[in-house]
């Protein structure tokens, strides 16, 4: 494997995530400790109320490969991912919450699996544990849905994934709120030749609330599927 396969920018989108933000970026730093990879962290704040943007700043010497960028106003959780890629500048790109949703361990055994595929796609492991009924019946309906739609018979349509920047950069994602993940993958592996699957260790956040249940999202989340139906009315990608 070429030392630029092992390359991967971790985008870490961040709104109101004061009491998670430093947890995560020291979770992150771990995983990357010992791995073969040259990787740099962007958090981008997306106009945040509390002191997460302060946080990252002040602890800015224990992460010197830390960027932080800031939306001047909450802009939602698409649009911020997206100006991450923009901004990335290696050769793999991953998000990853900043609600320090997962540990080091299982982080680590993510990113070491970057270059394997084009395309690498966690899902969550034992998720009935990991989550309440009603979001664990939500989300696999979702990607029941999803696999319908496209043809497709994915675990997990939502969870963490390891793209080319070649391939995500060029990619016109619509969706602005949680739908965009779902975009994000289908129109990438319809670019894409290799996919591989990872389980990962869910954590639930400890501090601050989920801001997945929101009726902004539930809008957006249906605009994404009937994107994705006509996405999958077309066929498969030449």
């Amino acid at each position: 494997m070429t030392a630029t396969a092992r390359s991967l920018s971790i985008v870490i989108p961040a709104y109101n995530e004061a009491g998670n933000i430093v947890a995560t970026l020291e979770n992150v730093a771990l995983a990357l400790a010992g791995l073969d990879l040259d990787a740099e962290i962007l958090v981008v704040d997306d106009g945040s109320r509390d002191a997460t943007g302060d946080l990252v700043r002040a602890h800015a010497a224990r992460f010197p490969n830390v960027t932080l960028l800031v939306n001047a106003k909450n802009l939602g959780f698409g649009a911020t991912y997206r100006r991450g890629v923009e901004a990335a500048t290696r050769d793999h790109i991953v998000m990853v919450h900043g609600d320090n949703a997962w540990g080091a361990e299982t982080l680590r055994a993510f990113f070491d699996r970057t270059g394997e595929a084009d395309v690498v796609i966690g899902f969550t492991r034992n998720m009935w544990r990991s989550r309440s009924i009603g979001r664990t019946v939500l989300s696999k309906a979702f990607t029941a849905l999803v696999n319908a739609m496209t043809g497709r018979r994915l675990r997990y349509y939502n969870g963490l994934q390891i793209h080319r920047a070649d391939v995500l950069k060029r990619l016109v994602i619509q969706s602005t709120g949680y739908g965009f993940q779902a975009e994000v993958l289908v129109k990438a592996l319809r670019q894409t030749q290799s996919f591989v699957q990872v389980p990962m260790d869910l954590i639930e956040r400890e501090h601050g609330e989920s801001k997945a249940f929101r009726l902004k999202n539930a809008i957006d989340v249906v605009r994404t599927l009937r994107r994705l139906r006509a996405i999958g009315a077309e066929g498969p990608a030449r």
